[in-house]
């Protein structure tokens, strides 16, 4: 099944930690190349989904970013609408 990440929202989840798309594959176990075609909103697995959802879970938000980068999406989800 494939799904698809909304992308503005995986740019914030990234900026919340400091990573660029480089480190999230790493953390990720998948290629830059799936994690930039994902903040281009193209389709992802599932499987690479719950990888994503993952490495972000386990990475530590910068303290004080969400005050700087200012009011985020409504929705917790990273898929599309």
């Amino acid at each position: 099944m494939s799904v698809r990440l909304d992308p503005a929202r995986l740019d914030r989840e990234l900026a919340r930690r400091g990573w660029n798309a480089t480190d999230l594959a790493q953390a990720a176990g998948c290629s830059a190349a799936t994690i930039s075609a994902a903040r281009r909103g193209r389709p992802i697995t599932s499987g690479t989904l719950s990888r994503i959802a993952m490495a972000l879970q386990a990475a530590p938000v910068i303290a004080g970013i969400d005050e700087i980068l200012g009011p985020g999406p409504d929705s917790l989800t990273l898929l599309e609408r």
